[in-house]
């Protein structure tokens, strides 16, 4: 009977017949030539079977050269330029191209650990803000008084006070406040208080005041430009007008000349206004066909306050808004 075929040994090479019938002289031998290598401190053949570790393949010698040779804290991409510690080395084009995305990340990890030896750039110098100071004695040349005692100026709201005056003429400048009540003087608390102490809000408020016979524009804190320049707006709509007496200001000619070209109409017989003290008994009416966004618009006051600000802030803006108000402020205040 035939045997299987993966049973069918060969017993003609004397080596194989050894291996069958005598196994131990096999492992004998190995472990002979295991010892041979051991104890003649060769056993550099077994190192990856320890480690795990496998050769790394043959590369080509076009290869550009390891990381640590050219590792750099900065490299100039035109040149090929390394630079670190104050020495420089170059690299061709080519092999700057061609050079692994490892080498990149190389050289920032020298970048850290690397000891400085290069100068470091001086500083810039910070910016010098004009101080509340400064701003004060510029603009009491010009007649108006930045109070400061007892105030809460901040940067952001000097710079806007002194944006919103800035943006103004010299002759506008000049006719803030009634001039028979000195100059304008610009508080800023969060309080709303008068230089008298005076509370006319009971709180925080933007406002323009001669109720205590001082011109005064009081705001609180970090108020934006174009609500400094509505509280100026107010200031020279009542240069003419006595101390708290804002009613008297529907009769001067030029408010008359602002009411009728905006579509506003005082229904208050002119003879009862000019008696009145506060505005804010008069009836009005309003035809206009341009309506301000908000509660302003209720009254002729803060209308003439609003169209100011926008004038001097946005003018293209006021123009397209309300054509009427913008050809008004144009004939009638430089800019």
């Amino acid at each position: 009977m035939a045997q299987s075929p993966s049973f069918n040994r060969n017993y003609s090479n004397p080596a194989s017949r050894l291996a069958y019938e005598r196994p131990w002289l096999v492992v004998l031998a190995v472990l002979a030539i295991f010892a041979f290598y051991v104890f003649s401190g060769n056993y550099s053949f077994i190192q990856p079977l320890i480690s795990g570790e496998h050769a790394a393949p043959i590369q080509a010698e076009s290869v550009a050269e390891p990381v640590a040779q050219t590792s750099s804290s900065s490299f100039s991409t035109e040149t090929g330029a390394i630079r670190l510690s104050g020495v420089t080395s170059s690299l061709p084009s080519s092999e700057t191209a061609s050079a692994p995305s490892a080498q990149t990340s190389s050289a920032a990890a020298v970048q850290q650990t690397a000891p400085e030896t290069t100068t470091q750039a001086a500083a810039a110098p910070a910016v010098q803000l004009p101080s509340i100071a400064d701003t004060a004695e510029r603009w009491a040349t010009a007649g108006i008084v930045l109070v400061t005692e007892g105030q809460e100026w901040d940067e952001a709201t000097l710079s806007n006070v002194d944006a919103a005056l800035s943006l103004l003429p010299p002759s506008v400048l000049s006719s803030l406040g009634n001039p028979a009540l000195g100059p304008l003087h610009i508080l800023v608390n969060s309080e709303g208080r008068a230089m008298s102490g005076s509370q006319p809000y009971s709180g925080a408020a933007n406002y323009f005041s001669t109720n205590d016979g001082v011109n005064e524009l009081v705001l609180y804190p970090d108020q934006r430009v174009s609500t400094v320049l509505h509280e100026l707006g107010h200031a020279y709509n009542l240069r003419n007008t006595p101390a708290g007496d804002y009613a008297q200001v529907l009769i001067d000619p030029e408010m008359e000349s602002f009411l009728a070209a905006t579509g506003w109409q005082v229904l208050t017989p002119r003879d009862t206004v000019a008696q009145a003290v506060d505005h804010t008994q008069i009836a009005y009416n309003y035809t206009g066909s341009f309506t301000w966004p908000e509660l302003s618009h209720f009254d002729p006051l803060e209308d003439f306050a609003n169209s100011f600000a926008m004038y001097y802030y946005d003018p293209a803006g006021l123009k397209t808004s309300s054509p009427d108000r913008h050809d008004w402020f144009a004939a009638n205040l430089p800019r």
